[in-house]
């Protein structure tokens, strides 16, 4: 991609005036529902309404797609193109966190105030959702045969619980032998201010996500003798903390520029202002330094490196706090970037808990393959990127949270995490906090970006 002018935000394509109001309405009738998952299912009759409000919003899918339906409410819609030899996902979830006492807005009653759509879900992410279902909406409407390509159009209800909506979805893709060409799942939008000095807007494009991998630690209790008569430091508790310390205080993963995270900084590089334009367009050369002090930065060190964190620890009773606790327990959670890298290092961490006589059994494995930012999807998408955003740079990289999409590392060839989204600082510092909203003239430009995927695709 040649350097663009930097400036005026370009001409965007957008909905009319009376489709872009059309659109806030529906977008509107969505995020009244709240469709906030609890265990006993307590928001249960606002996840019907919210499902009652596509059967009205959006007729002619519920028509003309099949509609699978996995656990307690996670949805896929199915549309068979015609001579299709490509299956393509898109994704966004349905579900919500709470709102709470520091919304200026009733969270769950949208508002169009200052030229934007105030409530939960208008990110995290409703709108996408919505405009995934619109675009298909409307293609359907115009008659476009989806020529080559099955689309599919998935929604868990459970995604900000790590629910269980879309691996009961892939389960079902695995036994009936359907792969996906391209996933595109939430993760990544238009942002500015991201990479330092470039004044531009990126979309970050999310071709990978960290993987969890969670372990029990466990140690007992030396029982020979009698414990008052022997008195010991050689106990469960205290063994199970030492090789917690002794963990948390080597150097077990060092970093690395992956291919990611370096396609993220050589793609902004020609945009950043002296000296680190050219030591970010140098990265083999200059990557010690910039290494040095990314992983100085816990924001920047996640991009680069795997992380061992312990989350819980168990021992004894409260009951009978005298009584030396029989065994000691952790938790260990490793967010790593390539599993392989992961392994080597975890054998470091064995041989130290071999040396406390700590004992490690895997209790979760959630690894997903990193995508190419060279093949034909990334490649799609950055071409519908710059015919609907031409003032936006369009760029990979490593997505430290978490998705649904890293459930099909086995069904697809291509994940990808990304909403149109243009999001300003404001916005982004209500992801999950209060006041959340989205630009109202932003939800039509969400809906065209859609349509044009699908043709491309």
């Amino acid at each position: 991609m040649s350097k663009m002018v930097l400036g005026a935000e370009a001409d965007r394509k957008n909905a009319s005036a009376d489709t872009l109001e059309a659109y806030i309405s529906k977008l509107k009738k969505m995020i009244d529902c709240k469709t906030v998952f609890t265990r006993d299912g307590e928001n249960r009759a606002e996840y019907e309404k919210f499902y009652e409000v596509l059967r009205e919003c959006f007729p002619l899918l519920h028509e003309k797609a099949e509609r699978l339906t996995f656990g307690t409410g996670c949805f896929v819609f199915v549309i068979k193109g015609r001579n299709a030899k490509k299956n393509v996902m898109l994704m966004s979830h349905h579900d919500v966190v709470d709102g709470d006492s520091e919304w200026k807005t009733d969270p769950f009653n949208a508002v169009l105030k200052d030229g934007s759509l105030w409530g939960r879900g208008t990110i995290d992410t409703k709108t996408p959702l919505f405009a995934e279902l619109q675009a298909a909406e409307e293609l359907l409407s115009e008659g476009y045969d989806f020529e080559g390509v099955n689309l599919y159009i998935g929604s868990s209800d459970n995604e900000e619980v790590c629910g269980d909506g879309m691996v009961l979805a892939t389960e079902y893709f695995k036994e009936n032998n359907i792969h996906f060409d391209v996933v595109l799942d939430e993760g990544g939008a238009i942002t500015q201010g991201m990479i330092p000095t470039v004044k531009a807007k990126s979309a970050m494009v999310a071709v990978h996500e960290k993987s969890r991998h969670m372990y029990r630690c466990t140690t007992k209790k030396n029982t020979k003798g009698h414990g008052g008569l022997n008195p010991s430091t050689d106990s469960a508790v205290n063994r199970l903390c030492a090789f917690i310390n002794e963990v948390n205080n080597t150097k077990i993963y060092k970093g690395k520029f992956y291919p990611e995270v370096r396609g993220t900084f050589e793609t902004h590089a020609p945009y950043m202002s002296f000296p680190l334009n050219f030591m970010f367009g140098n990265l083999s050369l200059f990557s010690p330094i910039i290494k040095k002090i990314m992983l100085s930065i816990p924001t920047a060190n996640a991009m680069l490196s795997t992380a061992v964190t312990f989350t819980t620890v168990f021992a004894g009773t409260k009951e009978e706090p005298q009584i030396g606790a029989k065994e000691a327990e952790a938790t260990m959670f490793i967010r790593c970037i390539r599993e392989d890298d992961m392994l080597k290092g975890f054998e470091k961490i064995k041989k130290i808990a071999a040396k406390y006589g700590v004992e490690i059994e895997e209790t979760e494995r959630d690894y997903c393959q990193p995508s190419s930012f060279t093949a034909e999807p990334f490649t799609v998408l950055r071409k519908v990127m710059n015919r609907n955003f031409p003032d936006v740079i369009v760029a990979p990289f490593l997505l430290t949270a978490g998705t649904d999409a890293r459930r099909f590392t086995d069904v697809a060839d291509s994940i990808l995490r990304f909403a149109p989204i243009d999001l300003d600082k404001e916005q982004f510092a209500s992801i999950h906090s209060a006041d959340e909203h989205i630009k109202a003239d932003n939800v039509g430009q969400c809906v065209l970006f859609y349509k044009d995927f699908v043709k491309e695709i």
